[in-house]
């Protein structure tokens, strides 16, 4: 089993092209770099079964990214902002609720998590 996590580069900006460039420095990290304007864009990700997606958020987000994130447990989607110096991490880890006290529940949980950062 290889131990490289593959992820997709989605887009043709230069700030991904410079992550690349410091990600191609890490052997245990496989890219694919996909173009946006490619009809085939949705399959050729998942084809890949990457571990991570990579978006740069100022060209704009993928419609397909819920879907996909649906589609591939694990993936995270991680969207970069180079005005801001900010990421945007989704996954698809899942969380029930089942009435709204769940959901009022789940709010806090990761609304304490995201005060400690």
């Amino acid at each position: 089993m290889s131990t490289h996590s593959c992820v997709v580069l989605y887009g043709n900006s230069v700030f991904l092209a410079g992550i690349k460039a410091e990600l191609e420095l890490d052997p245990e990290i496989e890219l694919i770099a996909v173009d946006a304007r490619s009809p085939d864009v949705v399959e050729r990700i998942r084809d890949h079964k990457p571990r991570a997606l990579l978006i740069d958020l100022a060209e704009g987000q993928p419609d397909f990214a819920v879907a996909l994130l649906r589609a591939q447990p694990g993936l995270l989607l991680i969207g970069v902002d180079p005005s801001s110096d900010e990421l945007l991490v989704l996954s698809n880890q899942p969380a029930q609720a089942l009435n709204l006290s769940d959901l009022i529940e789940l709010i806090r949980i990761r609304g304490e998590a995201g005060k400690e950062s």
